[in-house]
């Protein structure tokens, strides 16, 4: 199987074996019986495409992803229909087998505080799994949710709740601290208004519950995560969720890193054809950088009959396209101890395996691999902290994946702009452009499971670790 799921990278090529998506059956207890006073709960069969957007640590390491459904989507729900809903949220995971993610991470599965006596629950992978509780409008705090509460905790399973979402809820403040003393994390959302953002550190919640680590989310900018880190009580922020890491920073003049311009011009050389003994002459320059190559070429989940031992033996074997790809990922890790960089490395192979599998569907080898460079160097700009185009002057790009890239024009746009929206679990824009391109919601959301832990798999068995114990 691990053959088959690297065959894009390898330069293996085989054709997706996939048929066309079959709709997901219907979960047999999604249909709920409610009281005579409660119109019927309007459901899909499944929640189609559900987001899991990746959550890092202090060194910037993804260590946990978070799966949750847009509010849009979701809709005004209360009391039994939310229950309702979070059912069929927890069956369309097990549909998608979602949890096989959580070999080498940790999932924040966002649930409704009143479906704590969800029967699904108990199956769930307890060491793995953080379920973030939210409140419900219509429905006051009780002492009955302490005790399954306190079961679900003895099982393994930890919990997260929002502080700033309590506020207003009813018998809050007498049981506020008996809810919030069981948790393992707390959330501090920098999307919300300013006053809900400062109020947790004003009210010194970290003092009052040392126990509790905090998860930052929708942390934007360098100078929102600066806070995290820096701020009173900051060591109580262990990880962090946002677009901050894409970021593009300034850079000083004359900190350009030299193993990714060496990296970049052996990019330069395989592009141009040169001969092998030009592109060996620059390893032998950085013997780091030829280390590392063949440690990700030889690494298990390659499926090689036999190491290799050279370059030359390297493009005897594997060809330059596969090659530049490799040197793609080298790109990434060139730098030592850089979190950030491994970061960007797990979103931009994550992008590039989704849409090589959309371009392999329709059995076009040539466009799945340019749609796997179009994903892998989309976040170029944030690695090398160099707006576009100027990025990618140093790289001879097909003209089609560039364009993409740049501008997010031409023949392969649509597939980076599905990834993106993927990624920022925007379920509209999902469904809007795999309607375009004739895919369904569930295969989309497959792939981009299966993207996901195949690039848990490389990193992994390429010796790219995350502490993921820590969380």
């Amino acid at each position: 199987m691990l053959k088959n799921l690297l065959g894009g990278l390898t330069g293996g090529g085989a054709k997706e074996a996939d048929a066309p998506p079959v709709e997901a059956a219907r979960p047999p207890d999604t249909e709920m019986t409610l009281a005579a006073h409660e119109p019927p709960v309007a459901l899909p069969p499944t929640l189609g495409f559900v987001s899991h957007q990746p959550i890092m640590d202090r060194q910037q390491r993804v260590v946990a992803y978070e799966f949750a459904v847009r509010k849009a989507q979701q809709g005004e729900m209360t009391g039994k229909k939310q229950c309702e809903f979070d059912r069929l949220m927890l069956s369309t995971l097990q549909n998608m087998d979602v949890f096989r993610l959580l070999a080498y991470r940790r999932a924040f599965v966002n649930i409704s505080i009143a479906s704590l006596d969800e029967a699904m629950l108990d199956e769930l992978p307890a060491k793995s799994v953080i379920l973030v509780l939210d409140p419900i409008s219509d429905e006051p705090l009780t002492e009955a949710l302490l005790p399954r509460l306190d079961a679900l905790k003895q099982k393994g399973l930890r919990f997260a709740v929002e502080p700033a979402r309590y506020d207003s809820q009813a018998l809050a403040e007498r049981l506020q601290p008996e809810l919030f003393s069981r948790m393992d994390f707390m959330v501090l959302d920098f999307a919300a208004p300013s006053t809900r953002v400062l109020a947790p550190i004003l009210d010194q919640l970290p003092k009052r519950y040392p126990q509790a680590r905090w998860l930052a989310r929708n942390v934007g900018t360098a100078e929102e995560l600066d806070v995290c880190l820096h701020a009173p009580g900051s060591h109580r922020f262990a990880l962090f969720h946002g677009s901050f890491v894409t970021m593009v920073r300034g850079m000083e003049t004359g900190k350009s890193d030299a193993s990714q311009t060496r990296v970049m011009q052996l990019m330069r050389l395989l592009r141009a054809n040169a001969e092998t003994r030009e592109i060996e002459a620059q390893f032998k320059l950085d013997s780091v950088l030829l280390f590392k190559l063949l440690r990700f070429i030889n690494s298990p989940v390659n499926g090689l009959s036999r190491k290799v031992q050279s370059i030359e033996e390297t493009l005897m074997l594997l060809g330059r396209d596969t090659l530049f790809k490799w040197l793609s990922m080298l790109l990434f890790t060139a730098r030592k101890e850089d979190g950030r960089s491994v970061a960007l490395l797990e979103k931009s192979l994550i992008r590039a395996r989704f849409m090589e599998k959309l371009g392999a569907y329709r059995g076009n080898k040539l466009e799945a691999e340019h749609l796997f460079l179009t994903g892998m160097f989309s976040l170029l700009d944030a690695l090398l902290n160099i707006p576009f185009p100027d990025t990618l002057n140093a790289i001879e790009l097909p003209a089609p994946v560039r364009e993409a890239i740049v501008n997010h024009k031409g023949l392969f746009a649509p597939q980076l702009l599905l990834a993106m929206a993927c990624e920022q679990g925007d379920t509209v824009r999902v469904h809007t452009i795999a309607k375009m391109l004739e895919f369904d919601d569930e295969l989309i959301n497959r792939y981009y499971a299966d993207a996901v832990l195949w690039t848990q798999e490389v990193l992994q068995q390429s010796e790219v670790h995350n502490n993921v114990e820590a969380v």
